[in-house]
């Protein structure tokens, strides 16, 4: 039984440093908190995972990087055009280890995700429509004009971006994702 404890304590040691190296280098982060958005739109590769009160998530597309399958609770998928849509109240979701393409709305909505790029919000127009934070920086309020941020671990600003990481797009400009001129 002594000799046992030991082997334990060991491979104790062993699980957080396997989770450490999930995280691959360059990767940053995106929190959304307590959003009410008529839509946010998330494409990256990594890890997404959230909650929303009252909505519906799209999952347009995901390419598994490993075996892990997606969980999704509160509600049952219908395949809508290309994307899952699923609907309704208490939805959680994530989407382990992949490429993504999600697609949100509704109101009570918290997001995190850990990889590579970009979110464009756009906030319902109530006094408050929740915050959005990427790479541990400050948190900006959601509206209605579209906001367009990326996540990485690199400082280079998507174009469109300011160098905080988050732009306002102004009347007239389309809402979608910033273009990059190198893809």
């Amino acid at each position: 039984m002594w000799r046992l404890i030991p082997i334990l304590l060991a491979s104790l040691l062993c699980v957080p440093a396997a989770l450490a190296d999930r995280r691959a280098a360059g990767d940053g982060s995106l929190v959304v908190s307590g959003a009410s958005a008529r839509a946010i739109t998330v494409r990256g590769s990594g890890l997404v995972f959230g909650h929303i009160q009252q909505g519906t998530l799209a999952v347009q597309s995901y390419d598994a990087a490993d075996t892990y399958a997606p969980q999704i609770s509160g509600a049952s998928g219908r395949v809508v055009g290309n994307a899952v849509v699923y609907s309704g109240s208490d939805i959680r979701f994530l989407l382990p280890n992949g490429r993504f393409s999600i697609r949100i709305d509704g109101t009570g909505i918290d997001i995190s995700a850990v990889g590579k790029g970009t979110v464009v919000a756009i906030g319902l127009g109530t006094a408050d429509d929740g915050t959005l934070s990427v790479n541990s920086g400050a948190a900006q309020e959601l509206g209605v004009l579209p906001t367009t941020a990326r996540f990485s671990g690199s400082n280079v600003p998507a174009a469109g971006v300011a160098s905080g990481g988050l732009a306002k797009q102004g009347p007239g400009t389309a809402p979608g994702l910033a273009k990059d001129k190198g893809r």
